[in-house]
């Protein structure tokens, strides 16, 4: 079994509330994002569905609890920039937690679509 980072799966979660998506008011946002998260990681089959919503629903609501909203952001701007989180005080706080979200559930490396070729 590959040991999956939870700082990726906390940086994926952490995408997918920025994403493009469109909401139907009135949205339970929290919701959407887990709902999201789960559908990025069984198209990037990282696990199964239902793995993917166990793993996604505790890691946004350990992100939800524990971080503040300026700690959310830098965690997200640092993975968007290619950089490693990792060395980040909130994301060494609640790394433990999210490693828990993961326990017992076999998680693979993402595969990501290949690139078109134009």
């Amino acid at each position: 079994m590959i040991k999956f980072s939870s700082v990726r799966l906390a940086f994926i979660a952490s995408v997918v509330a920025c994403s493009s998506t469109t909401f139907a008011a009135p949205t339970d946002i929290k919701s959407a994002m887990i709902e999201r998260c789960a559908d990025e990681a069984v198209q990037l089959k990282m696990t199964d569905s239902s793995s993917a919503k166990k793993v996604c629903s505790c890691t946004i609501n350990v992100q939800a609890s524990q971080l503040k909203l300026g700690e959310f952001w830098d965690i997200q701007s640092a993975a968007m920039k290619g950089q490693n989180p990792n060395n980040l005080s909130a994301l060494k706080r609640i790394k433990g937690d999210l490693d828990k979200c993961r326990s017992g559930v076999k998680m693979s490396e993402p595969q990501f679509p290949a690139a078109s070729k134009k």
